[in-house]
């Protein structure tokens, strides 16, 4: 390893599932992102790479802090963050300590308004400018029944997201750059509302997805419960059909701001002193299944992209089948640097520490008073208990999740809605296997595991105004 301080590029997306990446198997032949491809192939890409929790804040919190949200508390959206976890040093004030200069371009959505960036600048990540842009050029506005999704908006030919700030922002930011730096560009592509422009809307028009449809008889009362109010299930079939052509057309989009960053990393002279890493804070459910957005742990939600690029240290082209959760980040890229993880990182140095064979997500509270979307006021669960509290745990061939808690209390036995698959016979996880004989052993290991993990959670990290404080609340969907 290089005794050098290394630079660290960091491209961000938000809500991006790993199969819409041609370098992860996406199902579709025409489908192609050749810039990230290009990046994996000079990297490491991780195949089991599972999102801390299923929504942007305790994600991007995990990402930052090498933190679970189990330990931090802070497991919603509108998650209040406590005063311990403000007091987490993230990897970036880490980097900053030992002389590295930290910039952030884009979006950030942590707890409240605390920024772990030297310099900071959210210009082009807002998703209300999308929409302005949107109406600005009178084009046609699709939303999802319900809670109103914005699925499909095209802009034309010519016109700017205003995302493309980022890119230019990075790529003179690498032209100039003196010293060892941390630098993210952080998109809020390919998130909804999907307003996308020409030529890259109108990339995939012809492509047929397979999209299954039915909720019934899969998955979990948990997602169920979700699909009833996010309303995929009421889609049209040329609807969803649009849901996904828009989608992948936005990460059409995203995929040549990575091709334009590494052009400019490579224009730079940088790129053999640089680790790239690619990732996402979680995926997101296009209207298969009667379900749309993120928030469960099904494989569209769950499974995100993480690729690591450092030529002539890292290995190069290698696909690794571990698993790795999003608070991997901050004590990989500490361990790379040579740099000491603080106290507080928890987390596992994915090129130095032992594999685990099992590894935990989470999202919610599990109050009375939370909500499915808070900032909507919105999902209060079937029965009016509030939006649950769920706690998963995967291993290399297993999933199991459940509710924790409910109501403000430790779920009851029979409120617990257990789902378990098994990946191996079902990649696709819809069939619920908890109570199937031949898994009883591995569905009481693992329940008990989420069990002890839910009980640890500390008390002083739970708030009952979860959704009342944080600049969360303004964001739109």
């Amino acid at each position: 390893m290089s005794t050098k301080k290394p630079n660290v590029l960091w491209i961000m997306a938000d809500e991006l599932r790993a199969d819409a990446l041609s370098c992860y198997g996406n199902a579709q032949p025409q489908i192609s992102t050749p810039n990230i491809d290009a990046l994996a192939a000079r990297g490491v890409l991780f195949e089991r790479a599972y999102t801390s929790s299923p929504v942007c804040v305790p994600a991007r919190q995990a990402m930052l802090s090498g933190q679970s949200p189990l330990a931090s508390g802070i497991l919603n959206n509108e998650g209040y963050a406590p005063e311990d976890a403000a007091r987490v040093e993230m990897f970036t004030e880490t980097f900053a300590r030992s002389g590295w200069t930290t910039t952030s371009f884009g979006k950030e959505h942590l707890p409240g308004a605390r920024s772990p960036w030297q310099h900071d600048d959210h210009a082009g990540s807002g998703m209300g400018e999308l929409l302005q842009r949107a109406a600005e050029n009178e084009v046609e506005i699709r939303r999802s029944p319900g809670i109103g999704h914005v699925f499909s908006a095209v802009l034309p030919e010519g016109s700017e997201l205003g995302s493309e700030t980022i890119t230019r922002a990075t790529a003179e930011a690498l032209a100039a750059a003196e010293g060892p730096f941390v630098l993210r560009a952080s998109y809020v592509q390919p998130h909804k509302p999907m307003v996308v422009p020409e030529p890259w809307a109108s990339r995939y028009a012809d492509v047929e997805f397979d999209v299954p449809r039915s909720p019934d008889d899969s998955g979990n009362e948990f997602e169920r419960e979700w699909g009833r109010l996010t309303q995929g299930h009421a889609l049209s079939v040329g609807d969803v059909q649009a849901s996904f052509r828009m989608y992948h057309a936005a990460v059409a989009w995203l995929d040549d701001q990575v091709g334009a960053i590494m052009r400019a990393l490579d224009e730079s002279g940088l790129r053999e002193s640089t680790i790239v890493v690619f990732s996402t804070d979680h995926g997101a459910s296009l209207g298969e299944y009667g379900i749309m957005a993120k928030h469960t742990f099904a494989p569209e939600s769950h499974r995100v992209p993480f690729i690591v690029s450092w030529p002539g240290v890292l290995p190069e082209g290698q696909r690794r089948g571990d698993l790795t959760v999003s608070e991997d980040l901050a004590a990989t890229l500490l361990g790379l640097a040579g740099l000491a993880k603080p106290a507080t990182c928890t987390a596992r140095d994915l090129f130095a520490d032992v594999a685990p064979s099992v590894v935990l997500s989470a999202i919610g509270y599990g109050h009375a008073t939370s909500r499915a979307f808070p900032n909507r006021d919105t999902g209060a669960g079937p029965d009016g208990r509030g939006w649950p509290q769920r706690v998963c745990a995967r291993t290399n061939r297993y999933r199991l999740d459940l509710t924790s808690r409910l109501g403000g209390a430790p779920a009851s036995e029979q409120d617990e809605d257990v789902f378990f698959a098994d990946t191996l016979v079902d990649p696709a996880e819809r069939t619920n296997l908890a109570g199937d004989p031949r898994y009883r052993d591995q569905v009481t290991e693992l329940r008990d595991l989420v069990g002890r993990a839910a009980r640890e959670i500390p008390v002083a990290a739970v708030r009952e105004d979860e959704f009342a404080v944080t600049r969360a609340a303004t964001q739109p969907l």
